[in-house]
């Protein structure tokens, strides 16, 4: 089987269900960064610190949710998904709040900074913004009746799945005994955790 099909070289793409989409149509563009999404947290896989496995089963689930995700992005009969993301919001909500409680308290905005696993981490939290960013703007250009149920999930999980890679930098910065660098509040340079 071929890996090029061709059929996207004018500029279309085929949704679940056949129905054919300009390629810079914003569905297109919210799933596409859900995707994207996924393979940054693969750069988060490759660095998870030893001892750390709890972690690696999460994201495999967390990518394993971007697929559902991204599958129910592309569908355009909402009728036939069925996409069950609520209980897995409060497991992500969980493992929020059992990494912060072993977190020095956060003085002020901090850099996206040292370990390689913090830094993709941090990635992944920009990335995933822009994800819920486009699909909330997909969801304000559907007619009132076409807003699935569906899609306010998504939009509520992505901004839970944000905080959680935020606090996940933190945490493998913090694991791996590394200062985290903030911003001065004055704007007048930069302190770490030890000054």
């Amino acid at each position: 089987m071929r890996i090029y099909t061709k059929t996207g070289d004018n500029g279309l793409t085929c949704l679940i269900g056949g129905h054919k989409v300009s390629k810079n149509d914003v569905r297109i563009h919210a799933y596409g960064t859900i995707d994207e999404l996924s393979a940054i947290i693969g750069g988060i896989l490759v660095h998870i610190p030893d001892n750390e496995s709890h972690i690696t089963s999460e994201i495999y689930m967390i990518q394993n949710d971007l697929f559902e995700i991204g599958s129910c992005m592309a569908s355009i009969d909402q009728s036939k998904v069925s996409i069950s993301l609520s209980q897995r919001i409060f497991q992500i909500e969980q493992s929020i709040d059992q990494m912060t409680q072993s977190l020095p308290q956060l003085q002020w905005f901090i850099l996206p900074s040292g370990h390689a696993g913090a830094v993709f981490s941090h990635m992944a939290r920009t990335v995933c913004r822009r994800a819920e960013r486009m699909v909330v703007g997909f969801i304000e250009q559907l007619e009132p009746d076409l807003r699935s149920e569906n899609y306010e999930i998504i939009q509520k999980y992505l901004n839970r799945l944000s905080d959680y890679f935020f606090s996940l930098a933190r945490y493998i910065n913090c694991y791996c005994k590394i200062d985290e660098i903030f911003a001065n509040k004055a704007g007048q340079g930069l302190q770490s955790e030890n000054n």
